[in-house]
């Protein structure tokens, strides 16, 4: 991947082309396939700590130690669009 990022910077003909268009593709529909799996993790993570919260769950879950679990947070700067170019850089 970092070859074909830096013949990207080396020829712009290459923005243009089909194939390379479909890598970009690609790579979007795997950080929103990442994202909708964050979004379900952090369901499941929300879910677990209400089912401890009310009664009878409160009850098991000191005799059991559960604990309260915090929630995948992602800075705003790890979520902006990312510049390929800049990641493949030595």
């Amino acid at each position: 991947m970092r070859s074909v990022m830096l013949n990207v910077e080396n020829y712009p003909v290459l923005k243009t082309d089909r194939e390379f268009s479909r890598l970009q593709s690609s790579w979007n529909e795997c950080e929103e396939q990442i994202a909708a799996s964050r979004r379900a993790c952090n369901a499941a993570i929300t879910n677990y700590n209400n089912t401890f919260e009310g009664f009878p769950g409160s009850l098991f879950a000191k005799g059991l130690q559960f604990e309260h679990k915090e929630v995948l947070q992602i800075a705003e700067e790890e979520k902006a669009n990312v510049n390929a170019a800049n990641l493949f850089k030595a």
